[in-house]
């Protein structure tokens, strides 16, 4: 994996790493109020919670044709991925 493929990959975890970080230096520079901090926590646990709940799912593997079938079948959207070494 490149590095750009990895900023592709992790582009929002290291979009909020930035902006966090740069306006927690900003809070500490400018010896913020208790309400900015309260801010910048909400900020944080709310990029942290984006984060945690858009993370896609394990891709599946399937052992059968059947088990294919059913599962393009059942009316989600499904990629199939086939793979040879050969």
């Amino acid at each position: 994996m490149t590095i750009a493929q990895w900023f592709n990959q992790n582009s929002f975890l290291v979009t909020a790493v930035v902006v966090l970080s740069g306006s927690f230096l900003a809070l500490i520079a400018r010896r913020a109020r208790r309400r900015a901090w309260l801010a910048w926590i909400v900020g944080a646990a709310a990029a942290a919670g984006v984060f945690f709940t858009t993370r896609t799912a394990a891709p599946q593997t399937f052992d059968t044709a059947d088990d294919v079938q059913r599962a393009v079948s059942a009316g989600t959207p499904t990629l199939v991925e086939f793979y040879s070494d050969y």
